[in-house]
């Protein structure tokens, strides 16, 4: 860890501030505080918000494994490139990739417990996907802000606050609808006891009530 913590460093972002990219030398993120937008590029494609991840999310170390495995070879232009922008402010510790895989070669072991790691953070990525994707706007809406309460958000009582604040525009661009939809479905939801808005903030009122918005997702 004396090792790793010597060549880390500990950067603040803010809003939409270029976190990271898969280009040149590679870094290891570790979200401390706020949201990070994973945006994705594909070949000859426009650049598109994936996902959202939150503290204690681990960014970059899996591309740079898939890369030793032969993606280094592919043109440009087949390649899918993904970058890392700030969601709000964030926080996070930049850390050398090659010193991470040095060190967990040096200690085979630690493979395990990283390789358990990433496997559990890659299943909520892809339920949050599989939410985001599946069913009616609003369903969808529902579902994005239940697995981000669950996710990341501080219980105070029965409410879950989703902090910091996640803004209508972020949901839009990950939902890739309009900020407009987005405030018209966060009023219903409000509307029916599941939410609370104040100040942009989020707060989960209901968990069951906003669950039921989302069933047909599951």
């Amino acid at each position: 860890m004396q090792r790793l913590l010597a060549k880390s460093r500990v950067r603040r972002f803010a809003r939409h501030e270029l976190v990271g990219v898969e280009a040149g030398e590679p870094w290891t993120f570790v979200i401390i505080s706020g949201y990070v937008i994973v945006n994705r590029t594909p070949p000859k494609g426009p650049r598109a918000p994936v996902t959202l991840l939150g503290p204690t999310s681990l960014i970059g170390l899996v591309r740079l494994l898939e890369n030793t495995q032969g993606m280094e070879s592919l043109e440009p232009d087949q390649r899918v490139l993904y970058d890392f922008s700030a969601c709000l402010d964030a926080t996070v510790v930049q850390m050398p990739t090659a010193q991470i895989l040095e060190l967990l070669d040096e200690q085979p072991a630690l493979w395990r417990a990283m390789a358990v790691m990433l496997m559990k953070q890659h299943r909520q990525v892809l339920d949050t996907l599989l939410g985001a994707w599946v069913g009616s706007f609003s369903q969808r809406l529902a579902w994005t802000l239940e697995r981000l309460a669950m996710l990341y958000g501080s219980k105070e009582g029965p409410v879950i606050k989703i902090g910091p604040r996640i803004t209508q525009e972020d949901l839009a661009a990950l939902l890739q609808v309009t900020r407009q939809s987005v405030n018209k479905a966060l009023r219903k939801l409000e509307e029916s006891g599941a939410i609370g808005i104040r100040y942009n903030a989020i707060s989960v009122l209901d968990l069951e009530v906003l669950r039921s918005h989302s069933t047909a997702v599951l």
